[in-house]
């Protein structure tokens, strides 16, 4: 009997181990899911993906520096809207980009990540006019590598806009 207690003893310490290191995890699979409660929490914008707009958002992330986010009106500052423009400017026609950003925070779950993302202001690419292509709602979602500040960021790219497409 004390053979089969010390056993389950153990066996329970080992789920609770697991389940502790599960919880304070940045691995991709948290990143996942917290961009699964990102696009659930703004489901008044569309849904779609956009396999351009993902790349293209994996190399903002790349030039991405925390002090972006210092701008003195609360917005971009304009070095980042420049960047944003340059990386952008062969895609999109007219319309508008916003720029979410949030630190990963691996013991923090991943509702409460999606949650506490934040609205940069908008980077505009002329008035939006559906007619001068195809129209684009769509939202980007990845993580940065550690930053100057030691910290990593989610960034999600939601577009309402026009896109250039492939002439043949």
């Amino acid at each position: 009997m004390k053979t089969a207690k010390r056993l389950l003893a153990l066996a329970l310490a080992g789920v609770m181990a697991l389940a502790l290191l599960t919880g304070c995890s940045d691995s991709s699979s948290q990143a996942k899911q917290v961009e699964e409660y990102f696009r659930y929490r703004r489901g008044q914008f569309n849904d779609q993906k956009d396999e351009t707009l993902d790349k293209k958002l994996k190399v903002i992330a790349r030039q991405f520096q925390p002090d972006w986010l210092k701008d003195e009106k609360g917005g971009l500052t304009e070095e980042a809207r420049n960047i944003i423009k340059n990386e952008l400017k062969d895609y999109l026609v007219t319309g508008s980009v916003h720029l979410w950003y949030g630190e990963v925070k691996p013991c923090q779950s991943a509702l409460a990540q999606a949650e506490s993302m934040k609205q940069c202001a908008m980077v505009g690419f002329g008035r939006y006019d559906p007619s001068s292509g195809t129209p684009l709602q769509a939202i980007a979602f990845t993580i940065t590598g550690k930053k100057s500040d030691g910290r990593r960021y989610y960034l999600a790219l939601r577009t309402d806009a026009t896109i250039k497409t492939p002439q043949n």
